[in-house]
């Protein structure tokens, strides 16, 4: 068939090869707590492939730091997501998680993002009911929206997901709530217990994945696992007198996900501010192994694909078809 022709394998195989959205799908199944790292680009997306880590997360406020120059506070839109977002699961073979947001607007602006993320190759694309324009969790005035407008975004964004796969694009649900970010003058027992039950109303409906933000111990972490039959995920943020748990000790409280979503962002940022210092200061800077946070050249011209680009190239030369041969009228 000419889908054989362009892709070199029979319809039979390519009905066989797994989806992100089915990757994904195989790694929750397993026994391990994933390590979900956020990139904001491809080339971190790439970095976190050949780390070895077997997802990656497209975060919204790395995105919106390194692409606007600006904090996450609901100013990047859902077409500079998409659009840079595709780079990225194009970038790497690993199932990449990319941030939905609010939805960017009403339900019809959830189905657009949820159906725009699985065009673009996301696994799956996480959706919250904080109050749009949103912002990062960590920021000053979280507000979300009532209980019933929260279910029904959720119900938007399962129906859209069920079209994409109708369309043949697998991707995955995460209902997120952000409620116990909020500014709450009710005791916490209260806004947890408020917090559980929007979770399970989000099971219901059908959501592959749940996320709470903002859970403040273990106790917590693990009786939000206890009330739920789905997959779930923890969120982490570096910060000062913090432990950070890891994808193993997450993984024994019951999630299934273990996020550190600006962690390369904060390298990132650490490494240029010490480097462009040290220009300032007319200092040499080492690119020798173990005295630099500077990679050797050869290294730097390998990691970004030169190598590979060449291979590529040669390859190409050796399967071109032979001249002549062909006959003339």
């Amino acid at each position: 068939t000419s889908r054989e022709w362009r892709t070199g394998k029979t319809e039979s195989e390519l009905r066989e090869m797994k989806s992100r959205g089915e990757e994904l799908r195989s790694l929750l199944l397993g026994n391990e707590c994933i390590e979900l790292v956020g990139c904001h680009d491809a080339m971190g997306a790439k970095l976190i492939e050949e780390a070895g880590f077997k997802a990656a997360f497209f975060s919204g406020f790395a995105f919106s730091a390194s692409r606007l120059g600006m904090p996450d506070v609901g100013v990047a839109t859902y077409s500079e997501m998409a659009d840079a977002g595709r780079d990225v699961c194009q970038a790497v073979k690993i199932p990449v998680v990319g941030d939905g947001d609010t939805g960017y607007g009403g339900t019809l602006n959830v189905r657009r993002t949820v159906k725009g993320f699985a065009r673009a190759g996301f696994a799956a694309v996480s959706i919250e009911d904080q109050c749009f324009p949103k912002r990062c969790a960590y920021a000053n005035g979280v507000q979300v929206v009532g209980l019933e407008e929260a279910q029904e975004r959720i119900q938007a964004a399962i129906r859209a997901r069920d079209e994409s796969r109708d369309d043949g694009y697998d991707i995955l649900l995460i209902a997120r709530t952000d409620r116990l970010k909020v500014k709450d003058a009710r005791p916490r027992e209260e806004v947890l217990g408020e917090t559980i039950q929007l979770c399970q109303r989000f099971q219901e409906a059908g959501a592959d994945i749940v996320y709470a933000e903002g859970l403040a111990n273990r106790e917590e972490m693990e009786l939000i696992n206890r009330s739920l039959r789905v997959p779930t995920m923890l969120a982490q943020v570096e910060r000062p007198n913090v432990h950070v748990h890891s994808a193993r000790e997450a993984g024994a409280m019951g999630f299934r996900l273990s996020l550190r979503g600006v962690t390369l962002l904060n390298c990132y940022i650490a490494a240029v501010k010490q480097t462009l210092q040290a220009i300032k200061n007319e200092e040499q800077i080492s690119t020798e192994p173990g005295r630099s946070f500077l990679l050797p050249f050869d290294e730097l011209y390998q990691s970004v694909g030169f190598n590979e680009a060449y291979e590529w190239e040669r390859s190409s030369v050796a399967h071109r078809p032979s001249q002549g041969g062909g006959t003339s009228k």
